[in-house]
């Protein structure tokens, strides 16, 4: 039996993305914004690591993250960039940018057009193009937090599909051409895999209730099934036109697209009956899916937390080819369980050390055997991409996250062998 010869990034990534071993399991710090880095961790990572890089640029400012330089990638072992999109979040406009120092105290630089509003209690707010309060971020905090009301209301309107489908902005030939342009320099001068962060495809973010609140939404969903339908199919066909021009400019580069980051699940439960998503959202993501297979050779990404083994059925059904992030201390997310019933059907990326445990608060040791663990559950046959369960977040050692990242590339070299030698079962290239 002959070992896996030495591969590119994007060869590694698309080896395991078709269900097959590549050389090592690929590693995703940073591809995405569901698998970056919080901007306060990375300043302290990379002081940790005597990197001498530049104040890092907060690419996505609803979780801080920042944008990856690559001599930080390259120690990361990554094997994945982000084609990112001008604009992220809030409207905020990712160049001309400006030098704002966070609530740890870390320079850092915002998009040109972050002009935030602090009121008498030192709360800082993000304000739309109106001048409207959308996310704050209270003294103290790391993170700017939407400000739109999350509870039942006292009254509300529904809104006719045909108007709520006009309200979802198309992507620019502005916003286009950007894109365009960084997808091709990445394509030609790296051989990362290229995760596209479309952003414009999730159905029911509470940017995408339609006017409702999340708690209004999640009760229509039961007494109101057919107008959510139809709210969610004119969503889906929205998606599907900006699908048509996001794939026209980038869809000869890109390995993944980023579909949709609603989360399904709680914690101890999932947010809803999954009989709800089978019947009410399939048939709309599956249109979205449907073109992106029609139309490129990109695999679909789907980012749901949470307690989701009951949904995971209904996400292939979908047309779904990744499912991150795989949060295993969520109810019913045995992970042996979860790669026995989908591990041939569905793309496993993330789960590969806890971000709410073992990451911030084990020792290296427990960090390392979790991700051995994690990795003889994932890794044989393929299918499965190295990284964390979250985004990693302030207050993790650096020591622990490089033990992390350092123990995926050593023992994640196929075929698979655990800390202690063992080969691991599962199918081996030939």
């Amino acid at each position: 039996m002959i070992a896996a010869m030495s591969m590119t990034s994007r060869e590694r990534i698309q080896t395991a993305l078709a269900f097959e071993e590549p050389d090592r399991v690929p590693i995703d710090i940073g591809g995405s914004n569901c698998t970056g880095i919080c901007v306060d961790e990375y300043v302290e990572l990379t002081r940790a690591l005597g990197l001498e890089l530049d104040a890092p640029k907060v690419y996505e400012p609803f979780e801080m993250l920042a944008r990856m330089e690559e001599p930080l990638r390259q120690r990361l072992h990554g094997d994945v960039v982000s084609l990112e999109n001008p604009s992220m979040k809030f409207g905020l406009i990712n160049d001309n940018w400006k030098s704002w120092r966070t609530q740890q105290g870390n320079d850092v630089y915002m998009p040109g057009n972050f002009n935030p509003e602090v009121d008498e209690q030192g709360s800082t707010y993000i304000l739309d193009s109106k001048g409207n309060r959308q996310a704050v971020l209270v003294p103290g905090a790391l993170y700017f937090e939407k400000t739109c009301p999350t509870g039942l209301s006292d009254n509300f309107s529904k809104m006719d599909p045909d108007e709520w489908r006009g309200k979802i902005e198309l992507f620019s030939d502005e916003h286009l051409r950007i894109i365009e342009n960084n997808a091709r320099t990445l394509y030609e001068n790296t051989d990362y895999a290229i995760l596209g962060e479309f952003g414009k495809g999730g159905l029911g973010t509470t940017s995408l209730f339609a006017g409702h609140t999340l708690t209004d939404w999640i009760c229509l969903l039961v007494t109101e099934p057919e107008y959510c339908s139809s709210i969610l199919q004119a969503t889906a066909e929205r998606a599907v036109e900006n699908l048509k021009l996001y794939l026209d400019a980038v869809g000869r580069y890109i390995d993944v697209v980023f579909i949709s980051a609603v989360d399904f699940g709680t914690q101890k439960a999932p947010l809803f009956n999954p009989d709800i998503f089978r019947d009410l959202y399939v048939t709309n993501y599956r249109m979205m899916n449907d073109y992106v297979h029609a139309n490129s050779r990109a695999k679909t990404f789907f980012h749901s937390c949470g307690s989701v083994f009951d949904f995971l059925e209904h996400f292939i059904d979908a047309g779904v080819d990744i499912i991150n992030p795989l949060q295993l201390t969520a109810a019913n997310m045995d992970a042996r369980r979860i790669k026995q019933t989908y591990g041939r059907r569905i793309v496993f990326w993330g789960g590969g050390v806890d971000t709410q445990t073992v990451l911030p608060f084990g020792t290296q040791e427990e960090v390392v055997e979790q991700v051995n663990e994690r990795l003889q559950i994932f890794a044989p046959g393929g299918g499965y991409v190295f990284t964390p369960v979250h985004c990693v977040q302030h207050g993790v050692p650096p020591a622990n996250l490089l033990a992390a990242v350092d123990a995926a590339y050593e023992i994640g070299r196929y075929p698979m062998r655990d800390i202690r030698g063992q080969v691991s079962e599962g199918r081996r290239r030939k």
